[in-house]
């Protein structure tokens, strides 16, 4: 039954998502054929490149934002508000359709992510290409060196390997990303203890608790700061304090899952 839910709800969410992921691959189509027909007419041809690439911009970001809308409101839906009670009438455990949600939505947001920086470098292996007339293995090529002499430089700066430095910037994808998710969870399940007005005041409690995180995380942050930076050499803070903001996010996505897990358990109270 578990695993019926997980396809039902990765088919219920996907309608939308598949579509956004679709707009996101057009737009990047569309400054494609732009920057092929600017190079081959020039002229007049450069400014409606140019404006296809901030159309191209503005999509990414729409793209981003409305999927993470839409993750939120289906959550709401399918959870407090009146579709709820067919929801939790399913014979699973209420956990695990929290569980099942969960994992859905952020492998879909985390997707969104990994798709619009995919279109990013799939423009630049074509605008390469094309400026420097080369092949498509010789575009690659360039495109890989200058990521490769990111990668020392970084690698030097910070005084880490490059594969450490990946695994990082990897892993704040995939924490702010459930961050973001479960923020907005744990917000719906605290308005669910209102009497009234249970949207507005989920609302409410999302923005206070982000707020609250916000202060809490500055306040921790200058502390490690602090401490690294009077104890260690600025090449040994680097990693103690990425490895730290890692810890921070995976700490707060751990407080925003519980406050969702245990409202749902012991203080559901649908529309």
């Amino acid at each position: 039954m578990l695993g019926k839910l997980l396809k039902q709800e990765a088919k219920s969410q996907g309608k939308t998502i598949l579509g956004m992921y679709g707009a996101l691959a057009g737009a990047s189509l569309l400054v494609i054929v732009l920057f092929w027909i600017s190079k081959a007419a020039g002229g007049p041809m450069e400014t409606i490149f140019m404006f296809g690439c901030g159309v191209y911009a503005m999509t990414v970001i729409v793209v981003f934002i409305v999927n993470f809308v839409y993750l939120c409101f289906h959550f709401y839906q399918s959870m407090y508000s009146q579709q709820g009670y067919l929801t939790h009438t399913l014979p699973v455990k209420t956990t695990q359709i929290l569980h099942v949600k969960i994992f859905v939505s952020f492998v879909y947001l985390f997707l969104t992510g990994v798709f619009a920086v995919l279109s990013f470098f799939l423009i630049g292996f074509v605008a390469d290409g094309v400026t420097l007339g080369l092949s498509a293995g010789a575009s690659v090529s360039v495109i890989s060196d200058s990521l490769e002499m990111f990668l020392q430089q970084v690698s030097v700066e910070f005084d880490m390997p490059a594969a450490v430095f990946l695994l990082f910037v990897l892993a704040v994808m995939m924490l702010g990303c459930l961050d973001a998710l479960l923020l907005f969870f744990a917000g719906s399940s605290i308005g669910q203890l209102a009497h009234r007005s249970k949207g507005a005041c989920g609302i409410a409690a999302g923005i206070g608790l982000y707020y609250f995180s916000q202060i809490v995380s500055v306040i921790l942050l200058m502390i490690g700061a602090f401490a690294l930076f009077a104890d260690a050499r600025d090449t040994q803070a680097a990693p103690w304090a990425m490895g730290g903001s890692c810890l921070m996010l995976a700490g707060w996505a751990v407080v925003y899952y519980m406050i969702s897990r245990i409202i749902v358990q012991k203080h559901l109270n649908l529309e």
